[in-house]
């Protein structure tokens, strides 16, 4: 890929959408892991659209060009990143196996998205979640997680 492109991924599991009009800049990301590259003039100029610029903040789209991300305050000079992207690999860390002290600091760390994200994926992963780890994320995003449980099985069951 040229210096000219960059490679903006989706860290969502939801559907997510860019458009501003006046660049022109349309993109659709459908699932986590999608990519697409826009051009850099293009993405710097979007970047400062208000809600292009809260799915970067709010960690649901994401790149690897480091100039980028230090160029928008996304990262500091010495790389020191501003945003935490939850991978699948960390959703399932955090709802299994991350000490709960670790996961308390995590939490604090993370986007009101990217909080209803992890619960959405706690619910589902139902089975593999400890009841401290209910406790915390109910806490964290004021939903009663337990409840949302009892209806996705049932759910399931139909």
């Amino acid at each position: 890929m040229d210096n000219n492109m960059i490679m903006v991924v989706s860290a969502s599991d939801f559907t997510l959408v860019v458009n501003v009009p006046d660049i022109p800049l349309h993109r659709t990301w459908k699932k986590r892991g999608a990519k697409f590259p826009i051009d850099r003039k293009a993405l710097i100029q979007a970047y400062y659209d208000p809600s292009v610029e809260a799915l970067f903040r709010e960690g649901m789209l994401t790149t690897n060009d480091v100039e980028f991300l230090k160029e928008v305050g996304l990262m500091e000079e010495d790389g020191t990143a501003h945003v935490v992207v939850l991978t699948e690999a960390l959703l399932t860390r955090l709802i299994k196996t991350m000490p709960v002290a670790e996961v308390k600091m995590e939490l604090s760390k993370l986007s009101h998205s990217q909080l209803e994200e992890l619960a959405d994926y706690a619910v589902e992963h139902y089975t593999e979640l400890q009841m401290d780890r209910i406790d915390l994320l109910s806490k964290a995003t004021g939903k009663n997680i337990m409840k949302a449980i009892e209806h996705y099985r049932k759910a399931q069951e139909v």
